[in-house]
């Protein structure tokens, strides 16, 4: 048997289970943060959340006085780091943008009632 190959396959899977692991666990880490953010928020007044981020992407009504506020939150996640990082040495000529789009929902009165994310990736 030849072991040389054993280890060196065993290394390799390793090493993709820990990279896979590691980007999930910054993954994990991102939504935190993201939901650290916004908590505070619920129940509280548009007004003043507007106060702090006064630059919503796109602000659309969803009927009986709802509005929706989409705000942008970007991030630097290890892939985009990564990836990013080879672009400017000239490795590739790919390159990738993460960042989330949080959605803000007002009722007619002026409350923030919901608020919802989702994780958008962005390749080129």
């Amino acid at each position: 048997m030849n072991h040389e190959f054993e280890y060196t396959t065993m290394s390799i899977i390793c090493v993709l289970i820990l990279a896979v692991v590691g980007c999930a666990t910054h993954t994990i880490e991102h939504d935190q943060g993201v939901e650290t953010f916004y908590s505070p928020w619920l129940d509280q007044s548009v007004e003043e959340f507007l106060e702090k981020h006064p630059d919503p992407k796109q602000s659309i009504p969803i009927g009986q006085g709802n509005y929706r506020h989409t705000f942008v939150h970007d991030i630097e996640s290890q892939l985009e780091i990564g990836i990013n990082l080879l672009a400017a040495l000239g490795e590739t000529n790919m390159g990738r943008d993460d960042y989330y789009h949080i959605y803000v929902y007002v009722n007619s009165t002026g409350t923030i009632y919901k608020i919802d994310y989702r994780r958008k990736v962005e390749e080129w």
